[in-house]
């Protein structure tokens, strides 16, 4: 199982989602569950925002990223899409299947992430709260899909 995480710039939210779900593979052991994360909007190389940075340094993980814009091939490698928006969900539309396209607010019922690009550490630190308390919900999903 493989899911892709999408936002806009792939450098605040989608890694932070990324390396937050990674966190919890490598501390339960968790077998089969791939994750990765990509942007709507950006080229290939960008490193992470200072704050997303910041926060992930904290993880006990090693975690390195560049960002990377979606492409078909990364779309079509993944099982599952999680994007941050509704409104990346609806720019995604036609090119995944319906059935493997989510937004955040689909599996959670929370609204969209808000982007913190441009904000202080607070803003990062409330989306990463926001990620944290709702990525088992998007394992759940995971898992029911492996079915």
């Amino acid at each position: 199982m493989k899911i892709l995480f999408v936002c806009t710039g792939n450098t605040c939210r989608s890694p932070m989602a990324q390396a937050i779900l990674q966190e919890k593979i490598d501390k339960e052991g968790l077998q089969n569950i791939e994750v990765d994360s990509a942007g709507i909007f950006c080229g290939f190389g960008e490193p992470m925002s200072q704050h997303t940075a910041e926060i992930i340094n904290e993880m006990d993980i090693f975690f390195t990223h560049k960002s990377q814009p979606v492409t078909s091939k990364l779309l079509s490698s993944c099982d599952i899409v999680v994007t941050m928006t509704r409104e990346h969900k609806n720019m995604l539309a036609g090119q995944v299947e319906e059935k493997r396209l989510f937004c955040f607010d689909d599996i959670t019922g929370e609204g969209d992430i808000a982007d913190p690009y441009g904000g202080n550490i607070i803003n990062y630190r409330a989306v990463e709260e926001q990620l944290r308390r709702n990525i088992d919900k998007v394992l759940s999903l995971a898992r029911r899909e492996m079915l």
